[in-house]
C-alpha cells in the first residue's frame, strides 16, 4: 500500500497536539483521531508497512472514505503548522530564470536569462499559522527581515489560489511546498518517527518547494526582456552589411550564370574556345578542354 494512502500523524486527545505513529503507543492505546474526521485511530506498528495510524472501525472508514482521502496530505499540512509555531527554518530553492533568444536575421542565439535567489535557509519569526494573507488562509505566515513571507501547502485537491501568484503585497515571498515530495522521505523511516523527518525536510530539502511569487522576480525579468529586445534589434542592424553584400555578389556573377546557361544549353549550337581554340558542336557553353564556359563565344 503506497504510503500516500496511510495516516502518518494522528491528533493526540489528551496533549491537544498532532504526533506521529512512532510516538505512539501500540493499537487502540495511541489515543488518538483523525486530523480529517475526528474517527478513532489505531496505531499499526507491524513489519510489513510502514508503520501508519489507521481508522478503528472498517464500517465507519467505510463511510467516511471520501472525506478521509487526503487524510495523508492534511496531517501532514497539519504537522507544518505545528512546527511552525515555535518560529520556522525553511530551505528554499534556488530560483533562475530562462530568457533565450534568436535572430533570424543574423542567425545567432543567446540567452538572456538571469538568477534570481541562490538556495538559502531562511528563519521566519513571528509566525502565524493558518491565517489570512492578501485574501487567502495560507498555512504559515512569517517575517523575513521585516518582509511577509508565505509558505502555502498544495496537493492533488488543494491548488496554489492566484492570489498567491501575484498578491496584492507586493514586498513578499512565497514558497509553494507539494506533500507528494515528502511521501518518499516517511517511505525510508522504518520507525514512524515522521515528525523528525518532516522538521528535517523543511529544513534541509528543496525537492517539492518552489518559488510562487518572489519580489525580485518581476524587475529582473523586466531588465532581461528589455536587454533581449536590445540584441535582437542589433542583430538586425548588424545583418543589413551582410544582405548588401550578398546583393552585390549576385549583380557580379559571371555573363552566363548557370540559370543563363541552363537555358540556352536547350538549343544546338557552334562554339569556339578562345582560350584554347577548340570547336565543337552542342548544348553545352563548356569547354571541355578548359572546364569553363568564361571563354566560349558562338559560331554564327
Amino acid at each position: 500500500m503506497a504510503i500516500e494512502s496511510l495516516i502518518p500523524f494522528g491528533f493526540h486527545v489528551k496533549s491537544g497536539q498532532l504526533v506521529d505513529v512512532g510516538s505512539s503507543e501500540r493499537g487502540n492505546a495511541c489515543g488518538c483521531i483523525c486530523p480529517s474526521c475526528e474517527t478513532p485511530l489505531v496505531a499499526r506498528k507491524g513489519d510489513e508497512k510502514e508503520w501508519h495510524f489507521a481508522h478503528r472501525s472498517q464500517k465507519v472508514h467505510n463511510e467516511i472514505r471520501k472525506q478521509c482521502e487526503y487524510s495523508f496530505a492534511l496531517s501532514v499540512r497539519l504537522m507544518i503548522r505545528q512546527l511552525s509555531n515555535d518560529g520556522l527554518k525553511l530551505r528554499t530553492p534556488r530560483l533562475e530564470l530562462a530568457l533565450p533568444a534568436f535572430s533570424d536575421q543574423s542567425g545567432e542565439s543567446a540567452n538572456f536569462g538571469c538568477l534570481v535567489t541562490e538556495e538559502s535557509l531562511l528563519t521566519l519569526s513571528d509566525v502565524q499559522v493558518g491565517t489570512n494573507f492578501c485574501g487567502v488562509t495560507v498555512d504559515v505566515l512569517g517575517f523575513v527581515e521585516g518582509i511577509p513571507f508565505v509558505v502555502f501547502v498544495t496537493y492533488k485537491e488543494r491548488l496554489l489560489p492566484s492570489e498567491l501568484k501575484c498578491p496584492s503585497t507586493t514586498k513578499c515571498g512565497v514558497i509553494e511546498l507539494n506533500v507528494k515530495a515528502v511521501s518518499t522521505l516517511f517511505e525510508q523511516e522504518e520507525q514512524g518517527r515522521y515528525k523528525e523527518v518532516l522538521r528535517r525536510y523543511i529544513e534541509n530539502e528543496v525537492d517539492g518547494k518552489s518559488w510562487a511569487y518572489h519580489p525580485r522576480e518581476q524587475k529582473l525579468k523586466q531588465v532581461a526582456i528589455a536587454k533581449r529586445q536590445l540584441w535582437l534589434s542589433q542583430q538586425k542592424t548588424k545583418a543589413k552589411p551582410r544582405q548588401r553584400l550578398k546583393s552585390e555578389v549576385e549583380s557580379m556573377r559571371p555573363t552566363f550564370p548557370r540559370e543563363t546557361a541552363e537555358l540556352t544549353a536547350r538549343r544546338v549550337r557552334n562554339y569556339t574556345c578562345v582560350m584554347c581554340k577548340s570547336e565543337w558542336t552542342g548544348t553545352s557553353w563548356i569547354c571541355k578542354r578548359c572546364g569553363t564556359h568564361l571563354y566560349t563565344t558562338e559560331k554564327d
